[in-house]
């Protein structure tokens, strides 16, 4: 089995879609103590097709409608997770930012994240894998630029990123 998968966009955007829809199916079915989302640029994106009400067996509440990013980031929440976010200092985040904020009203600690000025990196990060690329967490991102995204799921990889991530930020978010 291979420990790396490179996808390029728009050409395919339905693996990406599809790649995004099951990392965050995977990781609610079996929660990452914690869960790093690193994107200069995110939006409350649609993530979960449950127009057939698929993942009726996850989230029974869930309308037979796409599932939004906030929604999922708030079942992770309620499955323990820890989320910890880091993005770009710009307007086009203000929107998810207040999203998280009422996150955070019912989830506490839980849930933490920072803007940087200059933050530039995009990623993804669970207990088992690592998504990087040059993809904002946006429907542009996903669907319409010319993107590279690499999934690792190799061991040493990702708890190599793991560590940049804690010493880089950990304090910050404590």
């Amino acid at each position: 089995m291979t420990s790396s998968r490179d996808l390029h966009g728009p050409a395919q955007v339905r693996a990406l879609r599809d790649l995004l829809q099951t990392l965050f199916v995977a990781e609610l079915l079996s929660p990452s103590p914690r869960l790093w989302l690193t994107f200069a640029w995110i939006s409350d994106v649609e993530l979960l097709d449950n127009s057939a009400r698929r993942f009726a067996a996850i989230e029974p509440d869930w309308p037979s409608a796409p599932i939004r990013l906030s929604r999922v980031l708030d079942a992770l929440l309620a499955r323990g997770s820890h989320v910890r976010l880091i993005i770009r200092e710009h307007a086009h985040n203000d929107y998810f930012i207040a999203r998280l904020q009422s996150l955070k009203a019912h989830c506490g600690d839980q849930i933490d994240w920072r803007v940087g000025k200059d933050f530039h990196a995009k990623g993804l990060l669970g207990e088992d894998f690592f998504l990087s690329g040059s993809m904002n967490l946006t429907r542009s991102g996903i669907s319409v630029n010319g993107e590279h995204l690499t999934l690792r799921t190799d061991p040493a990889a990702i708890a190599e990123q793991a560590e940049q991530l804690e010493l880089q930020w950990s304090e910050l978010l404590s």
